[in-house]
């Protein structure tokens, strides 16, 4: 098989977007908030053969941190995909395997993954990674009145918060940057990043039910219910994380670039964001 792994270039986001939206489905507007918000030529790597571009990945930077509070650098890989007429060739393990060797060569040491259907989970395995980050997702509807006032709040404060909160967990931080992204796409559901006395919540919108991408509290029943009251809705499907596999979702998997590492130190990590 020949062809050429490389960083993206500005020229290519019609083909990227394209590839994009024939591999995932996902809404033009979607796909162009990232093109227009997040992207750089650097962040986004494909394979070309034979002048068309047969597989590409985008790479998002985040941070490890484990339980006893030791900071590993991680790259969190997303829009992994191939062309259809080009699948089943070895093109997307060739740039994902190229996309690891630049990422180990920068330092990082850890790659992560968000498998878009249950199968993916075994065949990323066949790649050397293992599902290590869980969540619980449950349904909540409206119980009583609200016993807290959510405020918005930007990226930064938000990661200072998360922090805090998680402080002794294993679990991904984000780069206030890779926040403020996570923030434009609850604001364009009509929901946003928020903060509370004892917490906070991503939260993105259908018009009629409330989806927290991530709720950090002590009390989510009470944080639930002045959520909905703040938008004016009774149901809101919600992600916390999960101190066990034990009834938990296996949502992530990883796979350590340097031996050892510490991305196979446990098997209940807890990752919130995979911008879906």
């Amino acid at each position: 098989m020949t062809g050429l792994c490389r960083p993206s270039r500005r020229e290519e986001v019609s083909q990227l977007a394209r590839l994009w939206k024939i591999c995932f489905g996902d809404t033009d507007d979607y796909i162009a908030h990232y093109f227009s918000t997040y992207y750089r030529p650097d962040r986004a790597l494909v394979l070309e053969d034979g002048g068309k571009l047969r597989s590409m990945l985008l790479t998002f930077p985040n941070v490890l941190v484990t339980g006893e509070g030791k900071e590993v650098p991680a790259c969190y890989i997303y829009a992994f995909c191939t062309a259809p007429e080009a699948q089943s060739q070895g093109y997307g393990r060739r740039l994902l395997a190229w996309a690891e060797e630049q990422a180990a060569r920068q330092g990082i040491q850890l790659a992560v993954m968000v498998p878009g259907e249950a199968s993916l989970f075994d065949f990323y395995e066949t790649l050397g990674y293992r599902t290590v980050f869980f969540h619980r997702e449950q349904i909540f509807t409206q119980t009583g009145p609200a016993d807290c006032i959510p405020v918005p709040c930007d990226g930064a404060a938000y990661a200072a918060r998360r922090e805090a909160l998680l402080e002794g967990t294993f679990h991904m931080a984000y780069p206030s940057e890779v926040l403020e992204y996570q923030r434009s796409l609850c604001r364009r559901t009509g929901g946003d990043l928020f903060l509370w006395e004892d917490g906070l919540a991503a939260v993105e919108t259908d018009g009629a039910t409330l989806y927290c991408k991530e709720l950090l509290t002590a009390h989510p029943q009470e944080a639930v219910n002045a959520l909905l009251s703040c938008f004016g809705m009774n149901r809101a499907v919600v992600r916390t994380p999960a101190e066990s596999k034990d009834g938990a979702k296996g949502f992530a998997v990883a796979k350590s670039l340097v031996p050892g590492g510490d991305g196979q130190a446990t098997s209940t990590g807890y990752l919130a964001f995979a911008f879906d």
